[in-house]
């Protein structure tokens, strides 16, 4: 009895779209299906969609250098990017402020970060002046 392996490469197409196999867990092909329900895709254009986001969009080329640069996996250097919120941004807040200013929650969430840049870098100039002028802060 003979088995034979799937080809790991993937099938060139006529029109420069290639088809390949990719095994995943059964979780994870429930959670792409659920998702592609809600989002009303088929599995295959919704994977791809993903996965040209995180390796070939302009973000995507950003975190790969970032994971070349620290030393990690594209993976491990994703999830670093994605805890950097999670623990520490009230995320029921943002979507309060969010729709009391009629804004997406994400959209809230950039204009906070640019308010609080603009005030730390005020802070920081006002600081060198004054440490500049020779007052000392007390």
């Amino acid at each position: 009895m003979s088995r034979t392996k799937p080809n790991p490469e993937p099938e060139e197409q006529a029109d420069g779209v290639c088809r390949t196999t990719i095994f995943m867990t059964t979780n994870l092909l429930e959670a792409i299906d659920a998702q592609c329900a809600v989002e009303d895709k088929k599995r295959s254009p919704f994977v791809a969609e993903i996965l040209e986001l995180v390796l070939m969009s302009e973000m995507g080329q950003r975190l790969c250098a970032n994971a070349a640069r620290n030393e990690r996996s594209l993976l491990n250097e994703l999830k670093q990017n994605l805890l950097l919120f999670n623990p520490r941004i009230p995320i029921d807040t943002i979507e309060e402020l969010a729709e009391d200013s009629q804004r997406y929650p994400d959209q809230m969430l950039l204009r906070l970060i640019l308010l609080g840049l603009k005030v730390y870098e005020r802070s920081i100039a006002r600081m060198n002046a004054e440490i500049e002028s020779g007052n000392e802060l007390p």
